[in-house]
């Protein structure tokens, strides 16, 4: 993604390094203070990216996620400096607050209370903030359970909802796609951002089977 954008940018004569990505891993109550949220540093190259992408492995569960978790780290990383946009894939909804509450006590209030999580906090709280900001959320779900309020997030945030079919032949195609193009019209803006996305369509989509 990070290939394509630059040279969409770079025919439309735009600097390449006009964007960085940050990747954030999040789970739920049932993982440490260490593994319920894992991220990157903001980055320009797609190496670093994918080192970090490299060490993370599959571990939580517990039907619905600690979206708010991430939720939350957006919002932490926007008060150190301002962020553009959000692109949330998951394949669960959020934890809804009796959740939140239950499955801390997993571990006991008293653990959480000694990490950065120490506060219980909410989705719809955390998206508020986002959209108090005017950061859109872009929400990709992969599994049919989490359409209805990924796509409630997207619609209060002005973002995009949309299903992303990583089971498909196509799938890492449509990942690339969906990722790209929110980067590109964040970059044009109001004025570029679209034609920046026609060119980026007209250039690399085939269609998905």
């Amino acid at each position: 993604m990070f290939e394509r954008a630059s040279a969409i940018l770079k025919e439309q004569n735009i600097k390449s390094d006009s964007f960085q990505l940050q990747f954030v891993v999040y789970r739920n109550y049932n993982s440490k203070e260490d593994k319920i949220l894992q991220s990157s540093p903001w980055e320009t190259k797609p190496d670093n990216l994918r080192a970090f992408m490299n060490t993370i492995e599959v571990e939580g569960g517990w039907n619905n996620e600690a979206i708010e978790i991430g939720l939350w780290h957006a919002n932490q990383e926007n008060e150190r400096e301002n962020i553009t946009q959000v692109i949330l894939i998951g394949d669960a909804p959020p934890n809804t607050k009796d959740e939140v509450k239950e499955k801390r006590n997993g571990f006991q209030e008293t653990y959480w209370k000694g990490t950065k999580f120490s506060k219980p906090t909410y989705y719809q709280d955390e998206l508020d903030k986002l959209k108090a900001h005017s950061i859109p959320v872009h929400a990709f779900f992969v599994e049919q359970r989490a359409e209805t309020v990924f796509k409630q997030i997207a619609q209060q945030t002005g973002g995009r909802g949309e299903m992303l079919d990583i089971n498909s032949s196509s799938g890492s195609q449509m990942l690339t796609d969906l990722v790209t193009e929110e980067i590109l019209r964040n970059v044009g803006g109001t004025t570029k951002g679209n034609a920046l996305v026609e060119a980026y369509r007209n250039r690399y989509q085939k269609g998905y089977t």
